[in-house]
């Protein structure tokens, strides 16, 4: 990805130079027929904002083409219930801040990358230097959700989603976002991105014992090059890292260093944190670590 440089407009995030892109302009949703078909039938990269506002609600990638993205998230929103989260993740919770706040909402997209993997990097590349420049996520990222609504379950036979009734617990994925992490080191090195991360350690099934339980983040490494490998998260790093050694990438030997938070944080905080250690990576290599999509699936 290009370096950011305030002064011709990559830096702003709502701009249709940023990052060094080229992004179509902003497509409100209640854009007529004929201007949808003007949209990119590539696969690419989309953003999505309340209608002239400078918030972001969403930075995502599809596979498919951008036009039937839009489409498809567009049909879902202005649903008179709140839509299920399959096939378009984020539409409950679009869903959700519309019928909040009455937003209406817009689109940009950028067709972009090779593959999946490489939409992927830049994704999350984009969403970590929004997080730099804004100070928190985009409003639906990282599982983040409207505090007053909660969630359809998974599955077409799952509880719907909807407004969480008088005297029910608000929805923790409401909260606050993280700060971003600092940028500070080398991805890998003691101190990166202001961790106190453990030495390394063979990972085998014997030595995760040594990860004290609870939620945290940690490093894969190749044992014998030293390339770190993927960057994860966990409720409970022990018992992630203990899977892992089950099942090692490539008959590899693997190596891994942690680092734990120290009081418990909500999940969209921990996914935020993960994805500026993973943000920063991307921003030092390009690319993303080479058995990233086997830890996240």
């Amino acid at each position: 990805m290009t370096e950011t440089h305030e002064q011709d407009g990559t830096g702003d995030p709502f701009s249709l130079s940023w990052c060094g892109l080229d992004w179509d302009s902003w497509v409100a949703f209640s854009t007529t027929s004929r201007t949808l078909e003007n949209l990119p039938a590539a696969p690419g990269l989309y953003r999505i904002r309340p209608v002239g506002q400078e918030i972001m609600m969403d930075i995502g990638s599809t596979a498919g083409s951008l036009r039937d993205c839009f489409a498809g998230i567009r049909q879902n929103v202005t649903r008179a219930v709140m839509p299920p989260a399959d096939p378009w993740q984020v539409a409950p919770a679009l869903w959700a801040w519309k019928d909040a706040k009455g937003y209406a909402y817009e689109f940009s997209s950028c067709p972009y990358g090779n593959g999946p993997e490489e939409r992927k990097a830049a994704e999350s590349f984009l969403t970590y230097r929004y997080r730099l420049a804004l100070h928190e996520s985009p409003l639906c990222s990282f599982g983040r959700f409207h505090r007053k609504y909660r969630e359809p379950a998974a599955g077409t036979a799952g509880a719907p989603g909807g407004k969480i009734g008088p005297g029910e617990p608000l929805n923790a994925a409401g909260g606050p976002s993280a700060s971003p992490l600092p940028v500070s080191g080398e991805p890998g090195q003691p101190g990166w991105m202001g961790f106190s991360w453990s030495p390394k350690r063979s990972l085998k099934t014997h030595t995760t014992g040594a990860v004290p339980p609870g939620q945290g983040y940690f490093l894969v490494f190749d044992a014998v090059q030293g390339t770190l490998l993927a960057i994860g998260e966990a409720e409970d790093c022990g018992k992630a890292l203990f899977a892992l050694s089950r099942s090692p990438w490539d008959g590899r030997e693997l190596a891994y260093s942690f680092a734990c938070e120290l009081k418990p944080l909500p999940r969209h905080n921990l996914l935020e944190k993960a994805g500026d250690l993973l943000g920063n990576y991307i921003e030092k290599t390009g690319t993303l670590p080479l058995f990233q999509s086997s830890l996240t699936g």
